[in-house]
């Protein structure tokens, strides 16, 4: 059985809680949990406020205790995580909330370590990617990958694309997203741990930063249309 570490963010984050939540549900256990400080980003100013659903009232470290899994709070890319990987025998990371991985922590995970990304890889690679997939007219969408030193890059174990309804405004489909990630996580882990699936490379696809506020505009502009377009998908 591979021995499993899970990347969270150290303060009350939607995504570290319900990763931890979902895998006691479906009896995948983890084994060690490290968790980054908080930093405060250089974003430009957000038209959208997802912010309100990326926070909860939970905190990813009463979870581990409540689980009883071992809960260390460091920088992911420090040399303390790397001796923690060693010292647990670790094989595979599941990220849950994270910045960029480096090499040095990819490499001494032997089983890799598995991303959800909210958009469809290799054309929705980077930050805002369900704004930038509508702003480029790309089908919404999670990816699950395991990581590379490229971001958003790396080998494709589970897809799944979303269809948007007429009605649905930017806020819903930011939830379909969200909702799809914690769809597929338990498959795509599964799978990693299955031994027996090859796994394609992901190739190409254009990087994107995080949206100006003008593109931002021009996009809520276009979703309407991008919708009509999408939501005619069987």
């Amino acid at each position: 059985m591979k021995k499993k570490i899970l990347f969270v963010y150290d303060f009350s984050h939607s995504k570290s809680v319900d990763f931890i939540k979902l895998c006691k549900e479906n009896k995948i256990r983890i084994d060690l949990i490290v968790a980054a400080p908080f930093k405060k980003l250089n974003k430009p100013n957000r038209v959208f406020n997802f912010q309100k659903y990326s926070v909860t009232n939970h905190h990813p470290r009463d979870l581990a205790k409540e689980f009883n899994i071992p809960y260390f709070v460091y920088d992911h890319n420090s040399l303390d995580t790397i001796n923690l990987i060693k010292e647990f025998d670790l094989d595979l990371g599941i990220i849950a909330g994270a910045r960029i991985l480096n090499e040095n922590i990819i490499k001494n995970l032997s089983s890799g370590v598995l991303n959800l990304h909210p958009g469809i890889l290799p054309q929705s690679r980077g930050l805002d990617s369900i704004l930038w997939s509508i702003h480029n007219n790309n089908q919404l969408g999670v990816s699950a990958h395991l990581i590379n030193h490229k971001i958003d890059s790396g080998k494709l174990v589970l897809q799944k694309k979303i269809e948007p309804l007429i009605t649905d405004s930017i806020f819903d489909l930011y939830r379909k997203i969200y909702k799809t990630q914690i769809k597929i996580l338990p498959e795509a882990i599964r799978l990693l741990c299955a031994n027996n699936t090859t796994f394609k490379n992901l190739n190409g696809g254009r990087y994107h930063s995080y949206m100006s506020e003008e593109i931002q505009k021009k996009t809520i502009n276009n979703l309407k249309s991008y919708i009509a377009n999408y939501s005619k998908i069987t």
